[in-house]
């Protein structure tokens, strides 16, 4: 199978998404190229900050790295899901502090971790069901929805913690979060399970075909009587209760939750995901794309950081690789379009 790209109706931005077609020709030296070459560009840019930064060849540092990501990655995997059928869910970070703040106060009052997890799992689902509600039913635009559902969950973070930082988090949590296995912390051992659901989702199951095509050409996908609403529906429910999952062990890692940091975790995710889609498989929003890209930008900003760069580069730094994801994404869907033609 190949992937030819069209246009998703209805999609904001007239973004592209993949829709397999039938492969008369056997697979190019240039495709594979394309396939590898951000995970090539990874493995060079690492070697020259290990060539350059002595500091970069500890493993202490490699170790917190990957540590220090793994919050971001469970973000960004949660995001490749309504992507995947075309849609946005912009609230996902938002979704996850406000999680986060109804673990930490309804812990902080004496309510059992349980009932605390419960309910705020039921708080991402809500928030999902709201998004579908509103993009799937009644058809309004996906990214203004969920940006208005981010900045609505930003004033219930404010209204749930007094707008301060609630500290104190119960060790219930903290474990849930930091205790090691192999001498990983859990939360990195969460986002590598996620990584492995998602592959096999996306990449073995009849559903992850269904977005695939869902994504590309809604019209073509009821035709073929896929229940088109349904999955999308259905996405962003998932995508509610993952970020609130997210939420919850954030709150752990941290130990404490700041309602405003938010916005600080919008950025991040979507330019590892954009990216994630230029490797591997091209053109889809896929789960290990988005673990090589997430950490390709990691080594550039540690080694950035590291030969005393400001910490204002962090967003300099995903905000052109997002701009850069996204052109070299629709410039590889023309191209494809340009080689069925």
């Amino acid at each position: 199978m190949s992937i030819s790209t069209q246009k998703t109706e209805g999609a904001t931005g007239g973004d592209t998404q993949p829709v397999a077609s039938k492969d008369t020709t056997p697979r190019s030296g240039r495709g594979t190229a394309q396939r590898y070459a951000l995970l090539g560009i990874g493995v060079l840019l690492l070697l020259v900050c290990l060539a350059l930064i002595p500091s970069f060849r500890s493993m202490r540092l490699v170790t917190t790295m990957v540590n220090g990501q793994s919050v971001i990655l469970l973000l960004a995997l949660v995001a490749t899901i309504v992507l995947r059928t075309g849609d946005f869910d912009l609230s996902i970070s938002q979704t996850m502090v406000g999680s986060a703040a109804v673990v930490a106060v309804l812990s902080g009052h004496g309510v059992s971790p349980v009932l605390a997890i419960a309910l705020a799992l039921l708080l991402g689902l809500a928030v999902g069901a709201l998004n579908a509600l509103l993009v799937v039913v009644i058809g309004v635009d996906s990214f203004v929805t969920t940006l208005g559902s981010f900045t609505a969950m930003a004033g219930f973070c404010y209204l749930v913690t007094g707008s301060r930082i609630v500290a104190g988090v119960p060790d219930f949590f903290v474990n849930f979060s930091r205790s090691t296995v192999a001498g990983l912390p859990l939360v990195t051992i969460y986002a590598w399970v996620l990584v492995a659901v998602l592959w096999f989702v996306y990449q073995r199951t009849p559903l992850g075909r269904y977005t695939l095509f869902i994504g590309g050409n809604r019209d073509a996908a009821r035709l073929a009587g896929l229940r088109v609403s349904a999955i999308r529906f259905g996405a962003y429910l998932v995508s509610g209760v993952l970020a609130s999952f997210v939420g919850i062990v954030f709150a752990g890692y941290f130990g404490a939750v700041d309602p405003s940091v938010g916005g600080q975790y919008m950025l991040q995710p979507f330019a590892a995901v954009y990216l994630g889609a230029t490797a591997l498989a091209v053109g889809r929003f896929n789960a290990v794309g988005t673990v090589v890209a997430l950490y390709l930008l990691t080594i550039g900003i540690t080694g950035l950081q590291l030969l005393g760069a400001q910490t204002w580069v962090t967003n300099v730094f995903y905000g052109l690789a997002l701009m850069i994801a996204v052109t070299a994404a629709k410039l590889a869907g023309r191209k494809t379009r340009a080689g069925l033609a």
